[in-house]
Formats: structure tokens, sequence, C-alpha cells
């Protein structure tokens, strides 16, 4: 079995609390799906009016926080594996283990620099983090520092 979890709560958890009440902070039921062994990964509809930013979809994650801080989900997971979600399980649902989702000799080399530690800084601030560089094929294709 094979998931793919939308982030919806992300910007709209107060439309999941007015409507299913105290059962919304259970949608989507991360760490159930995380500890039931089966591949899942983060997805979203690819709309123009849900274009989540990852940060802020592993800030939820991790939080339970929707836009504007409010606590919209109980069943967070650790930031590892939320950024394992976005990455390795997403590359696996694609059929793009072999080339994407880790950096690994033989894959592509297609990773960020980021302007803080996601696995260390206090959790709040993960929706905040920037990229300062993305090497996409092995080559720059954005430096903050050039702009």
């Amino acid at each position: 079995m094979y998931a793919a979890v939308n982030p919806w709560a992300v910007i709209n958890g107060g439309i999941n609390h007015r409507v299913f009440g105290e059962s919304a902070y259970d949608m989507a039921p991360l760490s159930t799906i995380q500890n039931s062994g089966i591949t899942w990964g983060f997805g979203s509809d690819g709309s123009r009016a849900n274009q989540i930013l990852p940060f802020t979809t592993l800030w939820w994650a991790v939080t339970g926080k929707m836009v504007g801080g409010t606590k919209v989900l109980r069943q967070t997971i650790s930031r590892e594996d939320a950024l394992i979600a976005h990455t390795r399980k997403n590359a696996y649902l694609v059929f793009q283990e072999n080339n994407l989702g880790s950096i690994q000799a033989g894959k592509l080399a297609d990773f960020l620099v980021l302007d803080r530690d996601y696995l260390t800084i206090p959790a709040d601030q993960i929706k905040d983090i920037q990229p300062v560089m993305t090497i996409v094929g092995g080559k720059i294709a954005y430096d903050a520092e050039a702009r």
C-alpha cells in the first residue's frame, strides 16, 4: 500500500475544525500513517490555489500548526520522518528512487543549501528556512549571493 498525504490543513485547518470538530486534530493522522509501515509521502493538489511551500509543510508535520500558528494537528511526526516523506519516499512514489530523493553516488546531484540547520533549529523556525543555493544536475541553478 502507498499513500500521498495532502497537507491541506496547513492553510485550511480552521475549516476542518469548524466542520469536523475534535476529530479534525487527527486530519491527517501523520503518526498513525508513519507507524503503520506503509510507504507514504507528502503530496498536494498541484493547483494554483494550493501551493504550499515545502518548509511550511515540514513545519506543520512537526509542530501541528497551520499558517498563522494555530495548533490544528495532534498527530505530528519527527523532523527526520517529515524530511524523508518529502524526499526519499516521494522519489519512490514517482518511481524515481534510483535517481532522486537522497544524496548518493549515481543519483542526480539535486539539492539545496539552506540558511539554517533544519535538524537543530527550534521547530517553530522550520517554516522560515530559506534556500541560499540550489544545485540541479550538479550545477548551481540559484545562488542568493549572486542576486
